[in-house]
């Protein structure tokens, strides 16, 4: 009965309906006792996929590759139309391993650097503008990540942000920096799990 109600009421609904009888979509535990995202859905991966079709980046990055779901729609993606790379990144360590062994058995390993730590250092590492980047990390720490991110962009960049419906306290704040930020605009895409979808002006 509540699987039925579930999968019938509107997808911003869907967060408070899990929060109230005790179970969340938006995090598990990961090895290191940290807490990490799911694996998205396969029409959200269908949506990654066409939009790098269309977008045809040069530079990808994705904070929170988790097992690689997502990280193989880009790379399929990026290998059927000849171009662009793709830099993800996880921190647990068991399904970093995972990750990789995904990119070697589809052999598209060549087209994905693969970061193993705190996304926090990475963006030390980083050089240069992403034309497209894919968050899927703690949702609370959304926000500053995005803050981080927001040098690595430019005009035209887009950002695809999971997980806005299933954790809508956690996010609040990153949600209200992009509606009042001038050069940025932001709507939230109706998938279950609800999708920010922004760009930098």
């Amino acid at each position: 009965m509540l699987l039925g109600e579930y999968l019938e009421m509107l997808p911003s609904r869907k967060g408070d309906f899990l929060k109230e009888h005790g179970f969340s979509t938006a995090d598990v535990p990961g090895s290191q006792g940290t807490t990490m995202s799911l694996a998205i859905s396969p029409e959200m991966g269908q949506f990654l996929y066409n939009l790098t079709l269309m977008r045809r980046p040069a530079r990808i990055l994705e904070l929170g590759s988790s097992y690689g779901v997502s990280t193989l729609y880009f790379a399929s993606a990026l290998q059927r139309i000849g171009q662009g790379q793709l830099i993800a990144s996880e921190l647990d360590a068991s399904k970093c391993a995972r990750l990789k062994h995904h990119l070697q058995i589809t052999e598209v390993q060549h087209l994905v650097a693969v970061w193993e730590g705190d996304v926090f250092d990475l963006f030390n590492k980083l050089e240069g503008h992403f034309d497209m980047v894919f968050m899927d990390t703690w949702s609370n720490l959304y926000l500053d990540l995005f803050q981080q991110l927001e040098p690595f962009l430019k005009p035209g960049s887009v950002v695809i942000t999971d997980n806005m419906y299933t954790a809508p306290d956690e996010v609040r704040d990153f949600k209200q920096y992009l509606d009042g930020n001038p050069i940025f605009s932001s709507t939230t895409l109706d998938f279950e799990s609800g999708v920010e979808f922004t760009v930098m002006i």
